[in-house]
């Protein structure tokens, strides 16, 4: 993508030069998500370039790359050696698997352009010599990470790897033989599976032979043997070395949030969804490593469980409510400071200008889907605490840049359940009672979200 985004830049038309700037921003935000600075220096350059010859601003891309420097000639001898094999697999690449994710029953492999039947070869691996199916895939194009395992649902594992300079590999593992369908729709590779499939089906959806039949699944199969389901990770705030905030009778935030992790898992696990938890005792996890997991999980939704606090003792009083967040830049001064209090146990790699940069770069249809899905779960919330405590405060739904949702590839919320500084809501936050309702209320709020946004 880097060669790419060069190339357009040298072009004359306007309009390569945009395509150039966003793919430049694409690296940008891939550099913070892997940490590579060398990456972000380039990515850094190339919209410095591209602003200027479109008569952007480009000021902030400035300070950001001065900021960074002197780190980028501390890793010169390790970006150097990544540097290089990206060079070797950008200049080599017909085509890059950028994203893979789970969509109502299937496994979709997104890549950067189009493909077709001629880009893939299937075939079993050692079945008979060894007590593991193996199915593999062979692709044309470019996985530009290293080799990735992941546990899956329908199958034990999912291998991935470079095979070769051109070649894709993927391996699907399991213990018995397994069914494997897939489709191709425009850029994206559909593979869903199944060991308990219907004798009756076609052989012609059967992958056997890499041709244009077997390309083709029709929906009815999908439907018929993948019913949708939706997979949640639940996030309890903080944890071991970060307690978050301090509040009343010196309770602390992270094991309320814990427990009311709990409930919430127990409520949506009843409700039929796929539930995970980021941490089920106390213990630190980095606020990145949160979204990753959630990655790793195919997660539909993200949602992170927090408790507020008032910034000094003459507002304890008066601060109170239940909010709920979303990633975006914040537009008020109070998200920016509750923010602030949530970010500050891993901050450390990231600059002030990192921050703002990435900010301005969120993908604008997650943020949207992210404020629907907090809008339905403060509104659950609300109805199922006021049966029970007639004045809660409704807090509201707010935009606020907080770094626990950056890199979650689903909409992401942060839930701030009260005010641990309020001696009202504090009691209220440890309540058995008042964790039960919130949780219902949180997991009516997921319900009512994937209801009117399948």
């Amino acid at each position: 993508m880097l060669d790419d985004a060069n190339r357009l830049l040298q072009s004359s038309k306007k309009e390569n030069i945009l395509k150039s700037y966003n793919k430049f921003k694409t690296l940008y935000i891939r550099s913070i998500l892997e940490s590579d600075l060398n990456l972000k220096k380039e990515a850094l350059k190339g919209l410095i370039k591209s602003s200027k010859k479109l008569g952007f601003d480009y000021k902030d891309y400035e300070k950001e790359l001065y900021s960074i420097i002197p780190k980028t000639i501390k890793k010169e001898s390790l970006n150097n050696r990544i540097n290089k094999r990206n060079i070797k697999i950008d200049k080599a690449k017909k085509n890059i698997l950028k994203n893979i994710s789970l969509k109502k029953g299937e496994i979709d492999f997104v890549f950067l352009y189009s493909i077709n039947t001629k880009d893939i070869k299937s075939f079993d691996l050692n079945y008979k010599n060894k007590k593991v199916y193996k199915k593999v895939f062979d692709i044309k194009g470019v996985w530009p990470y290293s080799k990735r395992v992941y546990k899956l649902r329908s199958v034990d594992r999912l291998k991935i790897a470079q095979f070769d300079k051109d070649i894709i590999r993927l391996v699907f593992e399991n213990s018995k033989k397994v069914d494997i369908f897939y489709k191709i729709d425009k850029n994206v590779l559909k593979i869903a599976f199944d060991n308990k499939l219907n004798k009756n089906i076609s052989t012609i959806n059967k992958i056997q032979k890499v041709n244009k039949k077997s390309s083709v699944i029709k929906k009815s199969v999908y439907k018929k043997f993948y019913p949708i389901t939706k997979t949640i990770v639940i996030d309890p705030g903080h944890g071991g070395k970060d307690s978050g905030a301090i509040g009343y009778k010196r309770k602390k935030e992270k094991d309320a949030v814990l427990q009311i992790a709990k409930k919430l898992y127990k409520e949506l696990k009843k409700r039929g969804y796929k539930v995970y938890l980021t941490r089920t005792k106390d213990y630190f996890i980095p606020l990145r490593n949160r979204t990753k997991y959630a990655n790793r999980r195919f997660a539909d939704i993200f949602i992170s469980i927090h408790a507020n606090a008032a910034p000094k003792k003459s507002r304890y009083l008066s601060m109170k409510g239940v909010e709920t967040f979303f990633l975006s830049p914040a537009r008020s001064q109070r998200a920016k400071k509750v923010a602030a209090l949530e970010n500050r146990a891993d901050l450390s790699s990231m600059s002030y200008y990192s921050k703002q940069t990435f900010l301005n770069f969120l993908n604008r249809e997650k943020i949207v889907a992210s404020n629907k899905l907090a809008i339905d779960v403060q509104k659950g919330i609300l109805y199922n605490l006021k049966k029970r405590y007639k004045n809660v405060v409704d807090g509201g739904v707010r935009e606020g840049p907080f770094w626990v949702l950056v890199g979650a590839q689903m909409p992401s919320i942060l839930v701030e359940v009260g005010y641990i500084t309020n001696p009202t809501e504090a009691k209220r936050i440890f309540n058995p009672l008042y964790q039960k309702l919130l949780a219902k209320g949180i997991a009516d709020g997921i319900d009512n979200y994937f209801i009117h946004n399948q």
